[in-house]
């Protein structure tokens, strides 16, 4: 095997293992709920993720000092706090698979969102694209009934919303090193729950306390996993393998709470995938399209360089 296929398969394999620790972590936190309130599971996500990365990278925390962007990283940190805050919640009403399913509408709904905002011209297959996720979400919440769509559908349709603004945000940041935005991502959560935990504390046991700390290891090594796997490979090839984190968050539903995926979600969940891929190929497509314009413009304007040159070349002769 060539360093280039290892280099990939490697990249890949991070990105499928960050995946599998991010359903860990929403395990054990949907365990935790069941003893503890939702605003101290927030700080032992948010706290100890700042911790890890701040002892295990400590380049980070000298980068986040020099930081030339700190207003778009704060705003960065206080829209993932809110997902985070949002997911957890969700995760009180909802199976895991449930939760991971809905919350995988982020990406159509920065589609959406760019659409919409940046008013961008957009083909039939991108509405058709995002309409059809849409309709995979709807199957998942069922709105059917007189209770509509209950509290935790509504919570993670939130979460997806707050993670598709903090992508939209993580575009705009224009600082090369991305372990600087790691340890923003999980700083203003820290400092705003570890504020409001006397409201919110209950002393756990050292089995609880070593399952808090975890949440946010686990949160951190999985967001680092991702980084390093697309300073590996180009986001193109391991950014599908992403929504094996809906099979890993099915399977950790089933073997730690006995949740068995009903039908519709199953078919909401595949429905959504599908959606999120489509999109996926054709900005891939408009990315080749353009590239390819590009590299005929170039070519275009060394050719009438070369003509230019050509012209010059021959007046010169003459005089």
């Amino acid at each position: 095997m060539d360093e280039n296929k290892r280099t990939i398969l490697v990249a890949i394999g991070l990105v499928t293992t960050g995946g599998l620790l991010f359903a860990v972590m929403n395990a054990i936190v949907k365990a935790l709920l069941a003893r503890y309130p939702v605003l101290m599971l927030l700080w032992a996500r948010t706290f100890f993720h700042v911790l890890f990365v701040a002892i295990v990278i400590p380049g980070a925390v000298v980068g986040a000092l020099r930081t030339r962007e700190p207003g778009i990283q704060l705003v960065r940190s206080v829209l993932l706090g809110s997902s985070t805050l949002l997911n957890f919640s969700a995760l009180m009403y909802l199976p895991l698979g449930d939760v991971a399913a809905i919350t995988f509408l982020s990406p159509i709904i920065v589609a959406a969102i760019a659409l919409v905002v940046l008013r961008e011209r957009v083909s039939l297959l991108r509405w058709l694209a995002i309409g059809t996720g849409f309709l995979g979400a709807l199957l998942i919440v069922r709105p059917t009934g007189a209770g509509g769509i209950g509290p935790g559908a509504l919570l993670a349709l939130g979460c997806a919303s707050a993670y598709a603004a903090y992508q939209i945000s993580t575009r705009m940041v224009r600082e090369a090193e991305p372990l600087v935005s790691l340890l923003f991502s999980g700083l203003v959560g820290a400092v705003l729950f570890t504020a409001l935990l006397p409201w919110g504390w209950r002393t756990p046991d050292l089995l609880d306390l070593a399952l808090m700390v975890a949440t946010g290891v686990l949160g951190a090594i999985g967001h680092l996993m991702i980084i390093l796997a697309l300073r590996r490979a180009e986001a193109s090839r391991v950014s599908p393998f992403n929504y094996l984190q809906l099979v890993w968050a099915m399977a950790a539903s089933y073997l730690a709470f006995g949740d068995v995926p009903v039908p519709t979600t199953l078919a909401g969940a595949a429905i959504i995938v599908g959606s999120g891929l489509w999109l996926y190929r054709l900005d891939l497509a408009e990315l080749a399209r353009r590239g390819g314009v590009s590299e005929r413009a170039k070519a275009a304007g060394v050719s009438a360089a070369r003509a230019a040159g050509g012209e010059r070349d021959r007046a010169g002769g003459r005089s």
